[in-house]
């Protein structure tokens, strides 16, 4: 089967690696995968990496036209499709790339990974007074997204929801059933990982995402703050594209016992996560949570506020634990800190459960998905 999937950039940082990572096992599944994407934060290693699996990669560069860049590039992208038209495509990205590829006719199936609001909220640090202008101008971006969204997700010949949450918002908001629920999937454990370190004289919490409030990192600092116990606790965040301001918030509150690290490679990503204790979350946009079931295949148990689709992917008091406010989130914290064979049992847990999520997998039911539409 022909198959183009337009996305934003060849990156796998954060949700951009979702799509590549699927065009790679449907490469592998024997179909003829094309990927476009704009030309700007390119991974030279993820290009390779596609090229690697027999996937045709195209990039379009966004010309000097002030608010117009994107879709001048997407008028380029429109021109190639119609040339060399696949029989279905994937989408994930912005607005521009859906239009051209809309406009062709060919059916377009949206993987809808969650409607973020508030957007112009995330240069803003927690507890900052925000002026009546702010307030407006995010009010108005607002309803920007949702018309985006809308439009999309209307006008997608198919849509496939990444957790049944996920599914659920697209519901409310937009007043249409998604078609299928298909879960993301990782490798990570299989392609990196690495040996046991000594044992350590402390205690080594990690969270994993961009660095932008909406994270909830500080929550996190937070719920640790409470916990009372002779164990030294160390705060890993492991991130990428950090919001300045919210940056210099999170060393500021987080004291000599936390970390930061700033795009790590993958093998130094192993690391951090073979070396940690307890993967931690607090992110308000849950609709999957990739790091999760990384951390899982490392064998380590994740605690989370109850935002999102966190109920899908932790099983409570089996993989980790799910919290309703911050006191629960640090009880339950020091009860993994204080308790080894239970935090070592839902590790194992974690570990077992993690197999039900690969990208073999999820390319499969994509395939089903992709083929329900084609021409």
């Amino acid at each position: 089967m022909k198959i183009g999937i337009l996305t934003e950039i060849i990156n796998y940082h954060s949700g951009a690696r979702a799509p590549l990572e699927i065009a790679k096992h449907l490469a592998k599944r024997g179909h003829e995968i094309s990927v476009y994407a704009y030309d700007f934060g390119q991974d030279r290693n993820a290009l390779q990496d596609l090229k690697n699996y027999g996937v045709t990669v195209s990039m379009f560069n966004k010309q000097h036209f002030a608010f117009m860049e994107k879709y001048v590039a997407a008028l380029s992208l429109f021109i190639t499709l119609r040339r060399n038209p696949p029989e279905a495509i994937l989408f994930s990205g912005t607005l521009p790339f859906f239009l051209a590829g809309k406009l062709t006719g060919i059916p377009i199936i949206w993987m809808y990974m969650g409607t973020q609001f508030n957007a112009l909220l995330e240069n803003t640090i927690p507890n900052q007074g925000i002026s009546f202008i702010v307030k407006t101008l995010n009010a108005v971006v607002n309803v920007y997204i949702y018309l985006v969204g809308f439009i999309i997700y209307r006008l997608s010949a198919g849509l496939v929801a990444i957790s049944k949450y996920a599914a659920h918002e697209g519901k409310h908001l937009y007043k249409r059933n998604a078609n299928m629920v298909i879960y993301l999937g990782t490798a990570f454990f299989q392609k990196h990982n690495t040996k046991t370190l000594r044992k350590k004289d402390y205690i080594s919490l990690l969270s994993v995402s961009r660095i932008t409030p909406y994270k909830g990192f500080h929550l996190i600092i937070e719920a640790i703050k409470k916990i009372k116990t002779d164990r030294k606790i160390i705060f890993t965040i492991s991130g990428s594209q950090p919001k300045q301001k919210y940056l210099a918030y999170l060393k500021k509150i987080g004291g000599k016992n936390i970390r930061i690290i700033i795009d790590p490679p993958d093998q130094e990503l192993a690391r951090l996560y073979q070396n940690s204790d307890i993967y931690v979350t607090a992110d308000r946009y849950l609709y999957f949570g990739l790091p999760i079931i990384e951390a899982a295949q490392f064998g380590k148990p994740t605690v989370s506020l109850n935002f999102a689709a966190s109920k899908e992917i932790i099983a409570h008091n089996k993989t980790g634990f799910i919290a309703n406010n911050i006191n629960e989130f640090s009880n339950y914290l020091q009860k993994l800190i204080e308790n080894d064979s239970l935090r070592n049992a839902l590790g194992r847990n974690a570990l077992q459960r993690s197999k039900e999520y690969t990208w073999e997998i999820c390319a499969k039911n994509w395939e089903i998905a992709l083929k329900r539409f084609a021409m």
